[in-house]
């Protein structure tokens, strides 16, 4: 029987791990903050909500551009 360790990665390996969709997720909303001028930790709900729309728009259309899937399939800002 392996014991738990082996099992598992440590807190460590889970931490440094990278996820190369996330870091680019994470590049472009640091983008849209500075394009935007908005600081997130004092900016109010309905900044918060078009910084995480205009996010999720441009990544989600980067990343359909970048895979040769159709932009169409791309959820529009702000549509249910």
């Amino acid at each position: 029987m392996k014991s738990r360790k082996e099992k598992l990665p440590s807190d460590a390996e889970w931490y440094c791990r990278k996820d190369p969709e996330e870091e680019r997720f994470y590049e472009i909303f640091f983008q849209m903050c500075q394009k935007y001028s908005v600081r997130w930790a004092s900016a109010g709900e309905k900044e918060q909500q078009f910084i995480e729309e205009v996010t999720r728009v441009t990544y989600e259309r980067e990343r359909a551009i970048r895979l040769g899937l159709p932009l169409s399939d791309v959820r529009l800002s702000f549509a249910s």
